[in-house]
């Protein structure tokens, strides 16, 4: 079974394919935005068994549909969120 990830930022212009490793089922990549700067990055899975290939996420018609995401400085989420709730 291998798991890969697909990603692109909108500084890319073409996905970056990560070989995730798995650890008792659990696959996880930690995105570092010193590596990969960004403001938003789209991305979807694809894992391979011995006999069949799946994509996720899906949408309703089956399509591979990547994921969108916007993607926030911590520091300053947090920073805002506790402005808000004084």
């Amino acid at each position: 079974l291998t798991s890969n990830l697909f990603f692109k930022t909108n500084k890319m212009n073409h996905y970056q394919e990560l070989t995730l490793e798995g650890n008792n089922g659990l696959y996880r990549y930690v995105y570092n935005p010193k590596v990969y700067p960004a403001t938003k990055i789209q991305y979807y899975f694809i894992i391979k068994t011995e006999q069949k290939i799946y994509g996720t996420p899906l949408n309703d018609e089956g399509e591979l549909t990547p994921v969108n995401k916007l993607l926030i400085n911590s520091f300053e989420y947090y920073k805002q969120k506790a402005r808000l709730n004084q």
